[in-house]
C-alpha cells in the first residue's frame, strides 16, 4: 500500500465518521425545527437545544459550537420565550433560530463553519473588524 492509498483511505474513515456524527445530530436538530414550526420558541425548544448541547459536547469536538446552543437558550429564557439575536435582518427570532439550526444541521461544510463564527461573534458581542474601523472613522 503506498501513501497516496493511506491518505484516501483516513479520509474515507474520517468522512463515514463524520457522517455517522450527524445522523444522530440530524433527528435532534429535526425535532427543534419541528418544534419551531409548530409551537414557535418557547421552553419546549429550550429543552431540544439543551439536549443538542449535550450531544455537540459529548461527541464533537466544538466547544464553540456548545457554547454558541448555550447562548440560545439562555438568549430564550431570558427573553420569555424570545429569541433576540438576529442575524437575518428581515425575519423574526423563530426563523433566526430555525435558520441556526439548518447551518448546525451540516455544520461540517466550509461555508455554513464560517456563518456559524460569525453569528457566535454576534451571539458574544464581538464587532467585525470592518465595522470596527468603520465605527473609529465615524
Amino acid at each position: 500500500m503506498n501513501f497516496q492509498t493511506n491518505v484516501f483511505s483516513l479520509i474515507d474513515k474520517n468522512s463515514s465518521f463524520a457522517a455517522d456524527r450527524y445522523k444522530y445530530m440530524k433527528p435532534i436538530i429535526d425535532k427543534i425545527k419541528k418544534t419551531l414550526a409548530t409551537e414557535g420558541v418557547g421552553a419546549k425548544v429550550v429543552e431540544q437545544l439543551k439536549e443538542l448541547r449535550e450531544y455537540v459536547k459529548a461527541n464533537l469536538n466544538e466547544p464553540g459550537y456548545v457554547r454558541m446552543i448555550r447562548l440560545a437558550y439562555e438568549n430564550i429564557e431570558e427573553n420569555a420565550g424570545g429569541y433576540t439575536f438576529l442575524y437575518l435582518q428581515d425575519d423574526d427570532g423563530k426563523a433566526n433560530l430555525d435558520y441556526l439550526m439548518d447551518l448546525f444541521a451540516d455544520y461540517s461544510n466550509k461555508y455554513n463553519r464560517e456563518e456559524l463564527q460569525e453569528i457566535r461573534n454576534l451571539m458574544e458581542g464581538i464587532v467585525p473588524e470592518e465595522e470596527e474601523e468603520t465605527a473609529e472613522e465615524a
